[in-house]
């Protein structure tokens, strides 16, 4: 009797695990359809193959300057000497950047924060925005363009990382785009915690369907502790960074020194054919 308790059981519990197995993926909330729409919206559009803008910036106690270290470019949070103007000419292909400051000093990177397409965004949310992404991609030395049109497979890819199984998503109901146009705002938790999934809210350009802000958490123990906004439009046809700030505190052992906002914008922003590859080979002193 107990052996066929047994058989009985066992039978009855692969029934349920194949009940489960057949049983419909539960459908998404309203939130995560909004999301994945924004995601696939954004991720479809074409990309330039270059282009060139000018940041300026101003700073309400938190000056930012640029500084390598072990070869890569990081933004010095905290330092600086007030309003900057950097000059930027950037490769899409392969994420590159070639930056000029207002002293005429020149650097090359791959990092998010000066990419202005959507490649550097998503490399931001899979990667982090800011203390990560410390292993470049590799500058060619060739002028290599930029598909004309989003890859399928890295609009897969966008959606696998920014999906709802690694962000758990809080409605934040109506909220304007920076530009004005109506917008819907979520909040977003990374589930497994990683510290390089910052991404922290979003809103959605509800006639575009397109992300119109995004916003990244930064919580370090010692050094920058706070946000990551940035601000996106349609400029000549792509949809691209506009503007944004830095908002949070310099913290040393777990206590917060200053307060301060560091604000940008980009002016003339253009998409040339070519740029020569020379370009985004990095500096001898680099």
């Amino acid at each position: 009797m107990l052996k066929i308790a047994f058989v009985l059981g066992g039978m009855l519990l692969g029934a349920m695990q194949l009940a489960q197995a057949d049983a419909p993926a539960p459908s998404p909330s309203p939130a995560e359809s909004l999301y994945l729409s924004a995601v696939k919206a954004t991720s479809s559009r074409a990309q330039p193959a270059f282009e060139s803008a000018v940041l300026h910036s101003t700073d309400e106690g938190m000056p930012v300057k640029l500084i390598v270290r072990n070869h890569f470019v990081w933004l010095g949070i905290g330092s600086g000497d007030g309003p900057s103007t950097w000059q930027l000419r950037h490769r899409t292909d392969d994420y590159a950047t070639e930056i000029i400051d207002e002293n005429g000093k020149r650097y090359v990177t791959g990092r998010s924060f000066f990419d202005a397409t959507w490649y550097g965004t998503y490399r931001a949310l899979r990667d982090g925005m800011l203390n990560y992404q410390d292993v470049e991609q590799p500058v060619s030395e060739r002028a290599t363009p930029a598909p004309q049109e989003a890859s399928s497979l890295r609009q897969i890819a966008a959606i696998h990382v920014m999906g709802p199984t690694i962000y758990a998503l809080e409605e934040r109901g109506a909220q304007p785009c920076p530009d004005g146009s109506p917008g819907h705002a979520l909040h977003l938790v990374a589930r497994d915690r990683a510290p390089e999934h910052q991404l922290s809210d979003v809103t959605i350009n509800v006639q575009t369907h397109e992300f119109c802000l995004m916003r990244y958490g930064v919580r370090d123990a010692f050094g920058f502790h706070g946000v990551v906004e940035q601000h996106f439009g349609d400029v000549g046809g792509y949809w691209t960074l506009t503007d944004g700030f830095i908002d949070g505190t310099i913290r040393f052992f777990g206590i917060s020194t200053h307060h301060g906002i560091w604000r940008f914008r980009l002016d003339g922003i253009t998409y040339p054919r070519s740029i020569p590859a020379d370009v985004f080979v990095p500096p001898l002193d680099q």
